[in-house]
């Protein structure tokens, strides 16, 4: 067996080459054949790209002295590469080198297998504490990993997609376009990328979670698998979305607002103060919370609203209310202005956390509400007014006696009142006639009543009158007979009308309305089967059945 022989069964890849410009093939064996047909030189058998470097790296050790070396590269195959090691010893005095080749294209993908894995755990530990999976991207699927199964409600024994989460809803509709951008990101061969989205977790609500991911990439730097972590952030985001739209929210009410405050209560410093206060602070004054709001009472405060203000604007007040979830706080009051007249204001109150410094802080505006509650106490009132006379209506009327009789300590007497043969009225003269009959009649009994008496209209011709701090006495019969008199000359010249009255004392004869009531109804129904223009005081043993 001659050594040419010898070597064609050599089970690798033998060479002799020329130390010449273009690394001459001399001789191959037939391994080298069977790969590569017959190369003239060692360029033949390198990919195009990969030959420069590795030509360099040869010529670097080819210094005029015996040399033995190792080097790998890409090879060519028809139209595919493998990876190729290439062992060469370098005889200086021959100008030759002779080359052992071998197929390590199986020895690189474990390699690769290795390094992909030992970067995946490296970047998985950074996520740790973290819900953490694997996207590959070349198939597009996402690997969750067992754990996953305990918070988000899809299995973790099958690839996923993105496209899957979003038709199966575990992606919230308003986070569809973000979470999409994520993934093109990765495909896209962005090393690093976060986003935050709303997922949906086994308990069915949405929750927010930050994701952040990490590339892994091929030697070619060609995008491989994104390690994907996932932080539940929920509570502290829907701090800072509540403490940002607060902050838009107020930007736009300080534009007509008569004062703006921001307070730390952490630190019990005013941070901002915009508005009425900026021109008029004295200097004397100190920056405190309780301080300011002091001054602002004594100043800017009508009277009897002072100490409802100060309450309601206490420091510990604020914290109170905050602790027990009590966050938007309002309180309308009077205020004073510069020309001192009087006016309403309103006081909104917002206490928020603030998410980047854990700090509570209340934002104050205030608002001039001076023509709107105006307009609105006007419709009250006219709420629990009677549309014909102006009294008190039914309602509006007994609600005010009962408060009244409440724990009272004084004496007082309660009043029926009806207009005496009212339907023979209507009948004769007409509805229009009546109803002029008892606005006049109301309007003449009211002006002989006091300013805290109680007097209303129930319905129809009846009338209810309560004579607060009175008892029984000559002088009160006086004023019950001026009462009747009042009603008869209430269309007087144009027509004579009658009322007649029924009384029962508080608390001889009752110490609750519907008592006191059904007394003085009594004492009514006495006093018209008397005649008209009559009134009647109850007495024990009255009914209606009895005369």
């Amino acid at each position: 067996m001659n050594g040419e022989t010898f070597l064609d069964r050599i089970p690798c890849g033998i060479l002799k080459l020329k130390t010449d410009d273009d690394l001459t093939i001399l001789y191959s064996n037939q391994a080298i054949k069977a790969l590569f047909q017959t190369p003239a030189s060692l360029q033949d058998m390198v990919c195009e790209s990969e030959y420069p470097e590795l030509l360099a790296e040869i010529r670097s050790h080819l210094t005029g002295e015996a040399a033995s070396f190792e080097l790998e590269f890409k090879a060519k195959i028809q139209k595919s590469c493998i990876w190729c090691s290439l062992q060469l010893n370098y005889i200086p005095e021959e100008e030759l080198m002779y080359c052992a080749i071998s197929d390590i294209t199986c020895m690189k993908k474990f390699q690769e297998h290795l390094r992909i894995r030992e970067e995946q755990y490296r970047l998985a530990s950074r996520h740790s504490g973290c819900l953490v999976s694997i996207y590959d991207i070349p198939s597009r699927t996402l690997s969750p990993s067992p754990e996953f199964s305990r918070t988000f409600p899809f299995p973790y024994t099958q690839p996923l997609s993105p496209e899957f989460l979003i038709e199966n809803g575990i992606v919230h509709k308003e986070s569809v376009t973000d979470f999409l951008e994520f993934y093109d990101d990765m495909e896209k061969g962005i090393p690093e990328g976060k986003c935050i989205t709303r997922l949906k977790i086994c308990s069915g609500d949405y929750h927010w979670f930050s994701s952040q991911y990490s590339l892994v990439c091929t030697e070619e730097q060609k995008p491989l698998r994104g390690i994907i972590s996932y932080q539940d952030i929920t509570d502290q985001y829907e701090k800072e979305l509540a403490y940002q739209k607060w902050m838009e929210y107020m930007r736009e009410q300080k534009k007509d607002c008569i004062g703006y405050y921001e307070y730390n209560l952490k630190f019990d410093l005013f941070e901002e103060i915009i508005g009425e206060m900026t021109q008029t602070m004295p200097e004397y004054v100190s920056n405190s919370f309780s301080s300011i709001m002091t001054y602002i009472a004594e100043n800017h405060i009508f009277e009897e609203d002072r100490e409802m203000f100060l309450k309601f604007f206490n420091k510990n007040q604020l914290l109170y209310h905050y602790y027990r979830g009590n966050r938007s706080l309002r309180l309308e009051h009077r205020r004073i202005r510069p020309d001192s007249t009087v006016y309403w204001g309103l006081g909104m109150v917002q206490i928020v956390s603030d998410p980047y410094t854990d700090t509570i802080k209340a934002f104050i505006l205030i608002k001039d509400i001076d023509a709107s509650k105006r307009e609105a106490l006007n419709l009250q009132e006219l709420s629990k007014q009677d549309s014909l006379t102006g009294l008190l209506n039914r309602a509006t009327a007994i609600h005010a006696i009962r408060n009244t009789l409440k724990n009272s300590q004084g004496h007082h007497i309660l009043i029926m009142l009806d207009i005496d043969r009212f339907k023979q009225l209507n009948d004769n003269y007409g509805h229009q006639f009546g109803d002029k009959a008892l606005h006049r009649a109301a309007s003449r009994l009211k002006s002989a009543l006091r300013r805290d008496d109680i007097f209303g209209r129930l319905g129809g011709d009846e009338f209810i009158i309560l004579l607060k701090d009175v008892a029984y006495s000559m002088d009160l019969y006086a004023r019950l007979e001026n009462l009747c008199s009042l009603i008869g000359s209430a269309l007087e010249p144009e027509a004579h009308i009658s009322g007649s009255l029924g009384t029962a004392a508080y608390p001889e004869d009752g110490t609750v309305f519907e008592e006191l009531y059904e007394k003085a109804d009594i004492a009514l129904y006495h006093a018209k089967k008397h005649g008209r223009s009559q009134y009647a005081v109850y007495e024990p043993g009255m009914s209606m059945a009895k005369l």
